[in-house]
């Protein structure tokens, strides 16, 4: 249906019951960047061609003098956290570190900044659908943001990769405070459902929803941060706080999302607490150490989600049947089986899986899918009433007016048919997130004699890439490589 005959619609519903202003927010519905716009710029992904992939980022977002921006913009202005993330993490992947740190700062910048954004967007979420408002992140983006960016400043030498590291693991920091913002989240929605509840008058049926259950968000110690947190701090030259860090890993591995699989031997210690010795820690006399982090995969990406409801208590026909649009998360497969390294003229060493990435966007996207369901719903639920407000109020002045009674109800159907039909446009689940975060990140280690190496990594499944690493004696190095396949 075209999208004048939707707001038509919705104004004449609307009209009937006198709420202009519910009118207006309805009329703020904006659509989701749909995902075949990104075809060009996955294609590039795919082939590993990410300085291309960028060029198709800033080529679809340039707009010329004089010119109007595209009709769908592959990055909308309700987007600009997802541009900065997508082209920073692109960037790092390409070896622009310095591009990669601005931008992914940037996008950290305003994921601060939309969490305490304006009511009125969120006031428009409540009444529209969640696309209204400016992306805000998700918060497993946020963690990926410092850990990338914690990268690019490693790599830069530019004295903030601790710092970005420490936001995310110290007492209090990013990753202990999920579950507090969880339930923050799920006591507004309560309140929102409870309001148009009493509208109602009665209790609803969720119909043939299987309705997510409030799940705790267990991530809140990351392997993979801890990791890079021991690397930093020894290349420091402070063990102690290695020491810790890689303590902190074991405990890691004691989460749900780490199920499955083992602490990877090379970061494995043993002995007193403070006194804990280990592969990484204990570098022989007269040798350095090669550290390999290599990423995998793509990680799930949302997809919208379509749930029957039944609605029987409501007085229309035609509405007491609908659907609700949910976001939810599908995984992307990958034909990597595993990861190893060869060093020229010297050994061959498997890699390890340090952190299922897949499973922490689940687990924390989990955290909060029972409010997104519960508020689509309640939403989904408000518009229904007034739709049914205005049905039963047409009958009702159609037989005042002398009309027969079916004649009445028939077009008391009738509209609430066109207001049903109006309404459910203005609902899409917000499908928006990075596309471009790796699914596994997998680490190995080896002692060398100092000297110029070239490596290979190989992904088995995948291709190969080849780095040149200078291996000094007492010291650790790290390589990074990436296949997305």
């Amino acid at each position: 249906m075209k999208q004048t005959q939707n707001v038509w619609y919705l104004k004449n519903v609307l009209r009937l019951t006198g709420a202009a202003p519910v009118c207006v927010a309805l009329l703020l519905a904006s659509c989701a960047t749909k995902p075949n716009v990104y075809k060009n710029i996955d294609g590039e992904v795919d082939a590993a061609a990410f300085d291309k992939a960028i060029a198709e980022i800033e080529a679809s977002e340039a707009v010329p003098e004089g010119k109007k921006a595209p009709k769908n913009p592959v990055y909308g202005e309700k987007n600009t956290i997802l541009l900065s993330l997508d082209k920073g993490i692109l960037e790092h992947y390409a070896g622009r570190y310095e591009a990669s740190y601005k931008d992914l700062t940037d996008a950290e910048r305003k994921i601060e900044e939309a969490y305490t954004k304006s009511l009125s967007q969120d006031i428009s979420s409540y009444v529209a659908n969640d696309n209204t408002k400016d992306y805000a992140g998700e918060d497993y983006e946020d963690v990926y943001v410092n850990i990338f960016n914690a990268l690019n400043a490693y790599h830069l030498n530019n004295g903030q990769a601790l710092a970005l590291i420490n936001d995310l693991t110290a007492q209090g920091g990013e990753l202990q405070v999920l579950a507090d913002k969880y339930a923050e989240d799920n006591s507004k929605v309560k309140e929102f459902l409870g309001s148009t509840l009493k509208v109602a008058g009665t209790v609803f049926s969720i119909g043939t929803v299987e309705w997510p259950a409030v799940a705790d968000v267990t991530f809140t110690n990351s392997a993979l941060a801890r990791y890079l947190a021991a690397v930093f701090y020894l290349a420091d030259g402070n063990k102690d706080s290695a020491r810790y860090n890689l303590f902190e890993l074991q405990n890691a591995f004691t989460t749900p999302v780490y199920e499955g699989f083992g602490v990877p031997a090379s970061l494995a210690v043993t002995g007193e607490r403070g006194s804990e010795t280990g592969p990484i820690l204990d570098i022989p006399a007269g040798k350095g150490q090669l550290n390999v982090l290599a990423f995998s995969g793509l990680s799930p990406i949302k997809v919208e989600k379509v749930e029957n409801i039944l609605l029987p208590f409501l007085q229309t026909v035609t509405l007491k049947t609908g659907k609700v649009k949910v976001p939810d998360l599908r995984e992307r497969p990958s034909a990597i089986s595993s990861v190893s390294v060869s060093v020229q003229g010297g050994p061959s060493f498997d890699l390890e899986l340090l952190e299922n990435i897949g499973a922490v966007l689940t687990d924390t996207f989990k955290g909060h899918q029972s409010s997104v369901y519960l508020k689509t719903f309640t939403r989904v639920l408000a518009k229904y009433i007034v739709a049914d407000i205005a049905a039963t109020k047409a009958v009702k002045e159609a037989v005042d007016n002398g009309k027969n009674q079916l004649l009445a109800i028939s077009a008391g159907a009738g509209i609430a048919l066109f207001a049903k039909k109006g309404l459910d446009a203005t609902e899409a689940a917000d499908i928006r997130s990075a596309r471009y975060l790796p699914a596994k990140a997998y680490v190995g280690a080896v002692n060398l004699d100092p000297g110029n190496y070239t490596i290979s990594v190989n992904y088995a499944g995948g291709t190969s890439s080849t780095h040149n690493v200078a291996i000094k004696p007492g010291a650790i190095s790290l390589v990074e490589a990436v296949c997305l396949k």
